[in-house]
């Protein structure tokens, strides 16, 4: 609810400013939703919760004859 007010905030204080026009309704609105996408892109995408920061690592075992560092020394 409280982006909404900002939004309109912005486009009330634009058209106080530069007159009431579909062209500076339609940019102000734009430029908002720009400024909401890279803002949501910018956040990351899992929030951990406490007691959730363990990691977890792979361990690989590679069956056969692959020791490849006695070829590339």
């Amino acid at each position: 609810m409280v982006p909404l007010i900002l939004i309109g905030a912005a486009v009330l204080g634009a058209c106080l400013v530069f007159g009431y026009s579909s062209f500076v309704v339609g940019f102000v609105l734009m430029a908002a939703g720009a400024l909401a996408l890279i803002t949501f892109m910018a956040t990351p995408g899992m929030v951990r919760r406490p007691g959730e920061r363990e990691v977890v690592i792979d361990e690989r075992h590679y069956i056969g004859d692959h020791d490849d560092h006695r070829h590339y020394r």
